[in-house]
């Protein structure tokens, strides 16, 4: 009886998670430092293989509070030359791209670990104008821990439940040395989540939950205040049916491609403190999120550090990186 409960009662936590917090994605704060894990339409987009390793831990001192882990990994294919050396021929000609992204995302008993690889082709529209459609495909795993789910009764155990699903997106993304515009949707095969028992058991699975499609749209523009300063204003619009609309304003103050420092005011929600430093191949950056809701006098806020490596597909200046 009690092993019977439990298992109804997991397909009631899974309705109740997902829409619980904004949106079923993993939440980001540095995601304009990497805007390929949001739009596939980025990929590639730079001349070398760019390669982001992140950890985000979200309202520290909760218990069960997210934890989200990622790697991202993109280039466009063949040969390039730095900016500076690009001839009128390389600025005009479109180009292939490919990329891979892995992550994993833990919220107390649940968790969802996803795999993905894309492709984008990048054409020019004016000599410094590009566009970019990608689209990614994958597999995503959403699980339960039966270990631990508590009950009132200590005795009461929960059986560990998984369930893998084919997952996709695809994306826009316009850009050129001053300004950038994505638009993006994720999980647009809406695949519903079974989650089966085993034998002898509930032969049919447990009603399962379903992913919602998420749709994103960005945009930024670069504002030169002088040789060196200069401000990065952005945007972001998150939406997924039946949540709120969410909004991001960012801003960030880069001193040539060596520092920055960065503000973010996510509606309602909470407002970030962002910092990052590039140095050649390597670039390292630390936000760090201050909750205005009501749950905020429950946790210490949220971390994030993100690690970069900017990888030369062959002996040259790495090209100066304009808004990540």
């Amino acid at each position: 009886m009690k092993r019977a409960l439990s298992l109804l009662l997991l397909p009631l936590l899974l309705l109740v998670a997902a829409p619980a917090r904004a949106q079923q994605q993993a939440q980001y704060s540095q995601y304009m430092n990497n805007n390929y894990i949001l739009n596939p339409g980025a990929t590639g987009v730079e001349d070398y293989i760019d390669i982001k390793f992140s950890y985000r831990t979200q309202w520290t001192g909760l218990e069960g509070a997210p934890k989200t882990y990622y790697v991202s990994g993109s280039s466009s294919l063949g040969k390039w030359r730095t900016t500076t050396k690009r001839t009128l021929r390389d600025r005009r000609r479109p180009f292939h791209a490919l990329g891979g992204l892995v992550y994993r995302d833990e919220t107390g008993p649940t968790s969802r670990t996803g795999a993905y690889v894309s492709y984008a082709y990048n054409l020019v529209l004016r000599p410094d104008l590009r566009a970019a459609l990608g689209v990614s495909v994958g597999m995503q795993q959403f699980a339960v821990d039966g270990q631990k789910l508590r009950f009132f009764d200590p005795t009461t155990q929960a059986a560990s439940a998984a369930s893998q699903v084919l997952d996709g997106s695809v994306g826009l993304w316009v850009y050129s040395s001053r300004f950038y515009v994505g638009l993006s949707s994720a999980q647009l095969l809406a695949n519903k989540l079974d989650f089966s028992y085993g034998p002898n058991q509930l032969g049919e699975g447990a009603p399962g939950n379903s992913l919602k499609r998420h749709y994103f749209a960005t945009a930024g523009v670069r504002v030169p205040l002088s040789r060196e300063w200069s401000l990065v204003p952005s945007v972001l619009v998150k939406a997924v049916n039946p949540a709120p609309l969410s909004v991001d304003i960012n801003a960030k103050l880069k001193y040539q491609d060596l520092l920055w420092v960065g503000v973010s005011w996510r509606a309602f929600d909470s407002a970030v403190a962002m910092v990052g430093l590039s140095y050649e191949q390597l670039t390292l950056g630390y936000s760090y999120d201050a909750g205005l809701s009501e749950l905020a006098g429950y946790h210490g806020g949220s971390h994030e550090v993100l690690l970069g490596l900017r990888l030369k597909k062959k002996a040259q200046t790495v090209c100066t990186n304009r808004f990540w």
